[in-house]
């Protein structure tokens, strides 16, 4: 009994240390963006993806977890969170965007459609980069490891 309760505490112990260094990234949301850039300018990454796709799910996992990265973008950054299958109403430079059916049960966002196409395509996942003034920078189509996304950051 003993050992049982030594074990459960070192389990515990160390999930919690684990936890406490970890880092997580601070997603701003489009509700609050204005807000936060009255506060402080910063550059914009928005993140554009579905539910669905693996390689979206891949950089929520590994790349926006990285310490390093995290710190930068927490630092640097206000990053948003574009769901492009999202089906409310979001509003983003003075002007309201909506989802759009193409389908029963299927559709995009207008704002992931218009911030993501490129070349008359929308890729998943997307990453957007939008200068402290709100001038779109440049848009990365396809999935980035924290190394090639830390680069572009910087």
């Amino acid at each position: 009994m003993k050992r049982a309760i030594f074990i459960l505490f070192c389990a515990w112990f160390g999930l919690y240390s684990v936890g406490v260094e970890a880092q997580t990234l601070q997603w701003t949301s489009f509700e609050n963006l204005n807000d936060s850039l009255r506060k402080e300018r910063r550059p914009l990454l928005i993140f554009i993806h579905t539910d669905w796709c693996k390689y979206c799910k891949m950089m929520e996992v590994k790349t926006f977890t990285n310490p390093e990265l995290v710190k930068i973008l927490n630092r640097e950054f206000y990053c948003l969170d574009l769901n492009a299958e999202e089906a409310r109403t979001i509003p983003f430079l003075n002007r309201k965007y909506k989802f759009k059916a193409t389908g029963v049960n299927t559709g995009v966002h207008e704002l992931a459609e218009l911030l993501g196409t490129e070349k008359g395509r929308l890729t998943y996942p997307t990453t957007v980069f939008f200068d402290q003034n709100l001038q779109l920078l440049s848009r990365v189509a396809g999935a980035l490891d924290a190394k090639q996304l830390q680069q572009i950051c910087e």
